[in-house]
């Protein structure tokens, strides 16, 4: 939980599916934390890192083990995003050890609770549930995609009739899809091309994936430059 010691500004938008909260630390002058509602047991946070990475690991205390695996990253972007992740779930009253990965990966908390990160530029996205299973991945929207687009999917773009920002959305949303698939279905031998994705228009917002014989409902939102997708089952 919030540590009740700290003032929070809260402002609630109710949006089509979910309720927005932001909420704002104004003693330590957190950054904005927009969180979406999914349903009563599965909760949304996307986090835009502006802070100094000085700043950042003055707001959380690492394990031996966490600490060993910051200083191996030589990125500071990744840096940022390392301590981000443990420090939003700092705030959400997880401790520095709540958070382990398995052989293969995949995040784990220690309460049992489901939980799926993803970080893109400045972005971090973390999706937390007692319930379901859940996934999430988060991507900016960038020319680069439609040179690697054959390498992920089979769609045609060069016959859409759409325009080129059009076709990155798309596209997006399609890599998106199968990363979120990639996450949930937890299967280590599986592979992007594995996930198969239901032909869908860049402006819906979601669309359905299919892994073996098992089918996932994966939910988009764009957010400025980035699109935003995620599952729970």
């Amino acid at each position: 939980m919030l540590k009740k010691k700290r003032l929070f500004f809260i402002l609630w938008i109710l949006s089509k599916n979910n309720y927005l909260c932001c909420r704002i630390d104004e003693r330590n002058n957190m950054p904005l934390v927009r969180t979406f509602e999914i349903d009563p047991h599965t909760v949304l946070y996307v986090w835009t890192v502006e802070e100094a990475l000085a700043k950042l690991q003055q707001g959380v205390s690492l394990s031996p083990e966490q600490q060993n695996l910051f200083e191996a990253i030589h990125n500071e972007a990744a840096k940022k995003n390392f301590l981000a992740t443990r420090l939003l779930l700092k705030e959400l009253g997880y401790d520095a050890t709540a958070l382990y990965y398995d052989s293969y990966g995949k995040p784990l908390l220690k309460s049992g609770n489901q939980i799926s990160i993803s970080h893109s530029f400045n972005k971090v996205s973390i999706i937390i549930s007692t319930k379901h299973k859940v996934g999430v991945d988060i991507e900016k929207k960038r020319e680069k995609i439609v040179r690697i687009a054959s390498k992920f999917t089979q769609w045609n773009y060069s016959k859409a009739a759409f325009s080129e920002d059009t076709i990155v959305q798309k596209l997006t949303m399609i890599w998106c899809a199968k990363e979120v698939g990639f996450k949930i279905h937890n299967t280590p031998s599986l592979t992007l091309n594995d996930v198969k994705v239901r032909d869908f228009f860049p402006t819906d917002k979601c669309t359905e994936i299919k892994i073996d014989n098992t089918f996932y409902t994966v939910y988009f939102k764009n957010l400025e430059e980035y699109v935003l997708g995620y599952c729970y089952k």
